[in-house]
Parts: C-alpha cells; sequence; structure tokens
C-alpha cells in the first residue's frame, strides 16, 4: 500500500523500514490504540509515536510523542514560541492532515505545519510513527526524522 506518507518517505532517499499492520475488525473505540500497534510490531511503545494535532494561538502544530506518555500542550506551545495550545478536535486533525486518527503521520500532511518530536526519541536508534494509514507504520531514526521535516526537538513528552 502506497500513501503520501510512504512517497515522501521514498522520494527522500533515506533509509526506512515498512510495518504492515493487521487492523481488520479491529473497534479503535474501544482499545488504546498506541498499545495495540506496539504490540503488532514487536517494540516496546516508548519507541512507538504517535502524532498529535493541535492550535497554538491560532497556528498549526504536530507533536510527536511516544504511545506511552501524553504530550504537555504548554511545551508544545513554547517550542513554536507560543503561549498555549489546544488540541484539534479528531474530526478536523482527520481533514487537515488526509488520514484518519490512528493513522495520521507528520509525513506528506494535507496541511503542512510545523512538528515537534520529543527529545526523548533520540535515546533509541529508531523509532516508529504512522506511515499514513491505520495499516502502515514506519521505522526510522529520530536523526533522519528530523532532517527531513524540519523538525523541532523539545521535551514535549509527559508521563
Amino acid at each position: 500500500m502506497s500513501t503520501p506518507a510512504v512517497s515522501f518517505l521514498q522520494a527522500s532517499g533515506k533509509p526506512f523500514r515498512v510495518f504492515d499492520t493487521d487492523v481488520d475488525g479491529v473497534d479503535f473505540s474501544t482499545i488504546d490504540i498506541g498499545a495495540f500497534f506496539a504490540e503488532q510490531m514487536g517494540m516496546p511503545g516508548e519507541r512507538v509515536y504517535k502524532s498529535l494535532m493541535a492550535s497554538a494561538q491560532g497556528s498549526l502544530v504536530m507533536g510527536l510523542v511516544p504511545v506511552t506518555q501524553k504530550i504537555s500542550l504548554k511545551h508544545l506551545a513554547l517550542a513554536v514560541g507560543k503561549r498555549k495550545a489546544t488540541m484539534v478536535p479528531p474530526e478536523k486533525a482527520e481533514e487537515l492532515s488526509g488520514s484518519v486518527i490512528g493513522g495520521i503521520s507528520p509525513f506528506g500532511l494535507d496541511t503542512p505545519m510545523p512538528i515537534v518530536i520529543d527529545q526523548g526519541a533520540f535515546a533509541h536508534p529508531t523509532i516508529a510513527v504512522s506511515g499514513g494509514s491505520r495499516e502502515l507504520k514506519v521505522e526510522l531514526t529520530p536523526a533522519d526524522l528530523v532532517d527531513m521535516l524540519g523538525a523541532t526537538i523539545a521535551d514535549i513528552a509527559i508521563t
């Protein structure tokens, strides 16, 4: 399966690995989506990152944090030079990204926005993020992710 995110990664020339996960019959409203995908990929949750979209004083921003943690909206806002941020409603995030919850990728977004990755990503040789659909996840180095996206590194994850 090809998605705008996978096409973006292929065009980058950087190495990455694709995981095709099995989501048939899964009711995503009743499970911990992050834990589900970590188990599907055989990876610890600390290395599987979720993409969370927020509005920082009217400007869209995406934060990437481990599925085992939450995002500090205050720290996310500060990372992009704003004072506060609020989460974008799921339906709006789907519209702006061109994907569904559980499949929103920082790569190939329909609506470009700054990306902030939690600094904890650099404690791992590779991390996994969505490949643009619920079924697809991609694994790559944090350094390559930052390089390809021009992402900001900040302490945005909280327990």
